[in-house]
Formats: structure tokens, sequence, C-alpha cells
């Protein structure tokens, strides 16, 4: 795979990540029609424990290609050091901080992975920035009218800063579980602390999607239920099962099952 200043998606016609360009064969009423179509790109956080196994990148890729199947334009923005890059056969070179600071353009950085699934390292640009809130920001000023969704996908421990749903995918042996239920309780005290101790005065912050990888639908289940009665929380807590996913099928359950959820959504740019 190459670099690639577009993406191309669906029937339209290619589109590229960065500043929008003038399309001068089209007349204002198509252009209106494309401006007032367009929808805000929503934003579905993925919430991995530091040093995850590297099967879990491609996992994360199979997850982007099934988002993709289902008819959404997908960009993962990898702030993990995930190296779903490479999961994918692709090699980055730039990362998002490059993007601002002027060392290249987003077209470089963007990462080319075929019909509808492009791939933005940000490791470094969470790692210099000021936490979620500034990469959210750097986020919303890339020109993202052509993108349908954005995996995020983020350190465990920044849980806390989720403003929607985020999907937390769990091996199921004993170390895994023992550090998610950790990583969980404190981004939940976190919150706890932040609004007064009432998840009353905070319903929009969203929930957490426990998916457990390779098990089937009732041990997930039955796993992700003893999960939330040791987090001590009840069935309407923030702690919520997403199901189960075998790595190589089953992914379209998640990705219908992520039309319902709770997801932020990015400002699109003006057209310039």
């Amino acid at each position: 795979m190459q670099r690639a200043a577009y993406l191309t998606a669906r029937s339209v016609a290619p589109v590229r990540i960065g500043p929008a360009a003038a399309d001068g064969c089209d007349d204002q009423a198509a252009t209106l029609r494309r401006l007032f179509a367009r929808r805000p790109a929503r934003v579905l956080p993925l919430l991995v424990p530091e040093g995850g196994a590297s099967s879990r990148a491609g996992w994360v890729a199979k997850l982007a290609q099934g988002f993709v199947g289902h008819g959404e334009r997908t960009l993962v923005i990898d702030a993990a050091r995930l190296h779903v890059a490479a999961a994918l056969g692709l090699r980055a070179r730039f990362d998002l901080a490059h993007v601002f600071a002027g060392e290249c353009a987003p077209a470089a950085a963007v990462l080319d992975a075929g019909r509808g699934l492009t791939v933005l390292p940000a490791a470094r640009a969470l790692a210099e920035g000021r936490g979620v809130a500034s990469l959210w920001t750097q986020i919303g000023r890339l020109n993202l009218s052509q993108v349908d969704l954005v995996l995020l996908v983020l350190p465990l421990n920044l849980a806390h800063e989720m403003p929607g749903d985020a999907l937390v995918p769990v091996l199921p042996d004993a170390p895994e579980l023992a550090g998610v239920v950790a990583g969980l309780r404190r981004a939940l005290d976190t919150r706890d602390r932040r609004h007064g101790g009432s998840t009353a005065q905070h319903p929009s912050t969203g929930r957490f999607r426990l998916l457990f990888l390779g098990m089937a639908e009732p041990a997930a289940t039955t796993l992700a239920q003893g999960l939330i009665r040791k987090l001590a929380m009840t069935q309407d807590s923030m702690v919520q099962s997403a199901g189960s996913a075998r790595v190589a099928r089953d992914l379209v359950q998640v990705v219908r099952a992520a039309s319902g959820w709770t997801l932020a959504t990015l400002p699109q740019r003006p057209q310039e």
C-alpha cells in the first residue's frame, strides 16, 4: 500500500483529508446539496491497556474493515501506539503532531488502507498535547467532511476523558481482566470526583462497552456481569457488555450495535 492523498469510498469521487479543494466541475446547486447532506463525523473511542497484545492491533484493523463493509468511510486514529498501520501492511512515517508542527501536509500523514479506510498515527500528538481534549481539538481542525466514522484508539488510562461511549476490547485472561477492572475503577472514581459523586449530573459522558475477544456471546455476557459486580455497579451503570467478537467473524454484531450507542461527533470544517 502507498501513502496517498486521497480516500476512495462508496460511489463518490476520491476525497482528501486536509484542506478542502474547490470542484470547478460542479454547479452551485450540486455543491449545496452535498454540503447539506453531510453529517458530522462520529467518533468511537477504543480503549486499550498499555503494552497491549499485538493481536489486538489486528482485531482493530478487522473492526475498521467491518465498519467500511457496512458503508462507513472510516478513519483509524492510532494514539495508543497500537501499530494499526503495521497490522494493515502499512509503514507510518509521520504522526498527527508533524501535521500541526508544519512538518508535513495532512495527506502525507494519512495512510491509505484501501477503499474507504485510512489510518492516521497520533501517539506523538497525544503525548505532546494535554490529554484527549487537546487531541480532540487537533482532529477537529482536519477536513473530515468525507469521513463517516473515526475509530480513536487511546490508552485505557485516559478512560475518564471520554465524551461518549467507548469500546474496551478485552482479552479473556486474568492479568488483562485485572488491569481493565483497575483502569475502569480509576476512571469512574475520577468522573465521580469531577461531578460531585453523582452520575445523574453527567448523563452524557457515555458508557464503557466491554468487548471480550474470541468469546461466545453468553460467556462474554456472564463475564461482563461479573466485572460489573466487581466494580460495584448496577445494570444501569456506565460499564456494560458490548457482546462478543471472534477475531475473524461476528464483527457485524459490533458494527450494528454501535449505531445505537452514544457517540460523540466532530464538527466539520467549512469548505474553503
